[in-house]
């Protein structure tokens, strides 16, 4: 695939001033190959490199160890082929040309098809299988290298150089090339993998914000979920703690009958703004009513008898200047105590006792203060 000639052999193709060219064989080509050597081990030697500097880094040594207009990545899209990134020298004229960054007309696309092996290009003008490429005719593109990305063993893009004027290309000139189109390769499948992962992250954020959306309301009967109620009192506790106010919890159960969901949403919307309904599923249902008496209580009970009938009821006050409630996080203390209250509500219903249809479940320290405002319960 090579192609060279006398006078396209006269022309210095590396960076260093200090390397004139030879015939290939002699030591300064060899000198001129550790020069490539040199450059592409200063590349990799740059620590903790992001993929986007490695491409610019990249294209950069090409463009200044090969003297050319441009060198480009290009690679396939949601959009098709297109320059990804590319780097250009100094008085670049091919960057002018109209449709200079449209890879579709530049030889790109003849790298991307089978075999995918390497293209390389000396003199477009006077080589009868390009001189009517567009790539020449239309955007100048004289002499040409091209080497295929890889990914997975796929051919995924193309590393290439692009010059004005006929070059006559060495063999240590594609072996850089094939190099850093190796490296940059892996830079770019690392990129893809990167971005695949954040847009996967992207959809698992989004399902677990439905999933936790969800979460917060029953689906059965629409009120609040024990997750609400854990959010909910991450605020609400520091709050109450801060100005030493009680909290009224109420604990039923009530089996599903016909009317039974509408009844407990007509309930919810019965309640002041600062209250709550939660559903804490296996038919039991909490209300929380901060800042709330014993009198305010009966007042509640009363609009839950009128909308749910006579129900056996457990309640207590959360109180945060006695334990365990001052030193738990959460209300589960006091949903504990509400439950045991009720499960006591429920015995003397089947017992037949007449103790009123509400059980109450008091801290022990809290007792003697909340008899005399309950009397006998």
């Amino acid at each position: 695939m090579y192609q060279a000639s006398t006078e396209a052999s006269q022309e210095s193709i590396v960076g260093s001033t200090n390397i004139h060219p030879v015939v290939a064989g002699s030591v300064p080509v060899v000198r001129k190959q550790m020069h490539h050597l040199h450059a592409l081990g200063a590349l990799g030697a740059a620590p903790c490199q992001e993929a986007e500097e490695v491409f610019t880094r990249g294209l950069d040594l090409l463009v200044r160890q090969l003297k050319v207009d441009r060198a480009c990545l290009t690679a396939q899209s949601s959009l098709g082929l297109e320059h990804l990134w590319w780097a250009v020298g100094e008085g670049d004229v091919l960057g002018k040309r109209p449709g200079a960054l449209d890879p579709n007309l530049c030889f790109c696309p003849q790298v991307l098809v089978p075999p995918n092996a390497p293209l390389v290009i000396s003199d477009a003008a006077r080589d009868p299988r390009w001189r009517l490429h567009p790539a020449w005719q239309s955007l100048g593109i004289r002499s040409y290298l091209g080497v295929p990305l890889r990914r997975s063993g796929r051919a995924v893009g193309v590393l290439s150089v692009q010059h004005r004027s006929a070059r006559a290309w060495k063999p240590s000139h594609l072996d850089l090339v094939l190099v850093l189109g190796q490296l940059l390769g892996s830079a770019l499948e690392t990129e893809a993998l990167r971005a695949e992962l954040t847009r996967t992250q992207a959809c698992l954020d989004l399902t677990a914000a439905v999933v936790e959306d969800q979460a917060l309301e029953d689906p059965v009967t629409r009120l609040a979920t024990r997750r609400y109620l854990e959010i909910w009192s991450q605020s609400h506790l520091v709050q109450a703690r801060r100005r030493q106010e009680v909290i009224a919890l109420v604990a039923w159960s009530l089996s599903e009958v016909p009317g039974r969901n509408a009844g407990l949403q007509q309930l919810g919307r019965s309640l002041r703004g600062v209250d709550l309904l939660v559903d804490l599923g296996g038919d039991r249902f909490l209300m929380v009513l901060p800042r709330t008496s014993r009198e305010g209580v009966e007042v509640t009970l009363a609009r839950v008898r009128a909308i749910l009938g006579q129900v056996a009821v457990g309640a207590t006050m959360w109180n945060p200047l006695l334990d365990p409630d001052r030193s738990s996080p959460t209300l589960q203390p006091a949903i504990r105590r509400a439950q045991f209250a009720l499960a006591e509500a429920v015995e003397r219903g089947l017992r037949g006792e007449d103790y009123g249809w509400v059980a109450w479940s008091i801290l022990e320290a809290d007792r003697a203060s909340f008899l005399e405002e309950a009397g006998e319960w």
